[in-house]
């Protein structure tokens, strides 16, 4: 038995909680006003993302006003079109795609400000998009898409693919709609903003102490405000959870390499009592002090 065969029989299968089957048509307009589009209807999903200026969108007759930044999605077999605004000439991306997911019913008749990450997948599958398909210039036409002839980007078609998913999969976290606790801690080795990083320097020196917020204020000179909103920007978490954050990280270490029992742990690492401790401890980690010692041994 070779090694595939013997995996395929231990293999668990993923499950796709929005899987995108096709993707129909890309579209990066500039128009100007004057521009007159015509209802159309199909089984495909349809977002509509303006990039700059504004613009109307009409959804089985009822006109939707879409300001810079925003996004609708046109459910499937809805009547749809767009209605430029006088004197605005926006720049609109759409892309049509195909997905008979459940999850899907999040986005029906939901208009949605795109979030900087959001933002961020769109830049991408844009450039992903013109760089691996034939995209004419402003032709609302094109309901086909065709690879370019040479030099297209390789793996371009999986990784519009994929952004794709994952930018829908971001936005239907992003408003709760399926509710979870479970931020992503993002550590300092990932993290680019300069700000941050000396919020972080300056609690990494503490982590065996104490900090308020007033010292760390002084000690950057800005204001708590400012820094609070800055960091759970950046870091999904406040300043003094990220901070608890790090002491349970610290605290796992020394509990694989140390032989310092958890009430010692917990001294060193200033909790109020190793009660509070395997507390804390296991509303980060999911375990007891005790039962993660146990759970290394035996890994």
């Amino acid at each position: 038995m070779n090694v595939c065969e013997y995996n395929a029989k231990k293999k668990y299968e993923m499950e796709k909680s929005i899987d995108i089957t096709s993707i129909g048509s890309i579209h990066y307009f500039e128009f100007d006003d004057s521009f007159i589009d015509h209802p159309e209807t199909h089984e495909a999903w349809e977002m509509v993302f303006v990039d700059r200026g504004e613009c109307n969108i009409v959804a089985n007759e009822k006109t939707i006003r879409l300001k810079q930044g925003e996004i609708y999605f046109h459910k499937p077999y809805e009547t749809h079109m767009l209605q430029l605004i006088k004197g605005i000439a926006p720049n609109i991306f759409i892309i049509s795609f195909c997905s008979g997911s459940v999850a899907m019913q999040y986005f029906e008749n939901r208009k949605i400000t795109a979030s900087m990450p959001t933002k961020q997948h769109i830049v991408a599958i844009i450039h992903e998009a013109t760089n691996t398909f034939d995209l004419p210039f402003n032709n609302p036409k094109m309901r086909k898409l065709k690879l370019k002839p040479e030099d297209g980007l390789w793996a371009g078609q999986q990784s519009i693919l994929l952004r794709l998913e994952l930018m829908l999969i971001e936005i239907v976290r992003e408003n709760q709609y399926y509710l979870s606790n479970r931020k992503m801690f993002v550590p300092k080795d990932i993290i680019e903003d300069e700000f941050v990083l000396k919020i972080i320097n300056f609690m990494e020196k503490k982590l065996y102490g104490k900090f308020t917020m007033d010292e760390l204020s002084r000690e950057l000179s800005f204001g708590k405000t400012y820094i609070s909103r800055c960091f759970v920007k950046t870091c999904g978490y406040s300043v003094i959870d990220y901070f608890t954050k790090m002491k349970i990280n610290e605290a796992k270490k020394l509990i694989r390499t140390s032989k310092y029992n958890f009430f010692e742990i917990s001294e060193m690492l200033m909790f109020s009592n190793s009660h509070y401790f395997s507390t804390v401890f296991k509303k980060y980690t999911g375990m007891t002090p005790s039962q993660y010692k146990k759970s290394c041994r035996r890994s």
